[in-house]
């Protein structure tokens, strides 16, 4: 009976030392959409100090991508998502729609550089020929 006692003692300690993560319950590619599909929670000891843990409640609410490939079971660090909504550029030609993923660095008559998430800059002409 003393083991038992020991065993609900010690339990409860891990427990409170435990911080609830989010980790992705299958693999991730490169700037796939996170969602609460592939995402679980999980209690781990703990986290490696560079990580700063998404939240659940954040994944809902915001569109996050990937910057980096998850494997099954890895957890999810703020640093390794970006916001989806805020780095989708739509350029509207006419009849031509072009969608890009960065942000505008710079834009004049003849055309816009947009510069995307690996660093790459890229030059967009307003009459749609390179």
């Amino acid at each position: 009976m003393g083991k038992i006692i020991v065993f609900i003692v010690c339990s409860s300690a891990f427990l409170q030392s435990a911080i609830l993560v989010v980790k992705s319950s299958t693999n991730i590619r490169y700037q796939e959409e996170i969602s609460s599909s592939n995402v679980h929670l999980e209690y781990v000891n703990n986290v490696k100090r560079s990580c700063s843990p998404v939240t659940k409640k954040e994944i809902i609410k915001n569109k996050y991508s990937a910057k980096v490939f998850f494997r099954k079971g890895r957890i999810i660090c703020k640093k390794d998502v970006y916001s989806k909504h805020n780095n989708i550029l739509i350029f509207d030609f006419g009849t031509i729609e072009i969608e890009k993923s960065g942000k505008i660095i710079r834009e004049t008559n003849d055309y816009i550089r947009v510069k995307d998430s690996t660093g790459k800059v890229n030059k967009i002409y307003k009459n749609g020929i390179n």
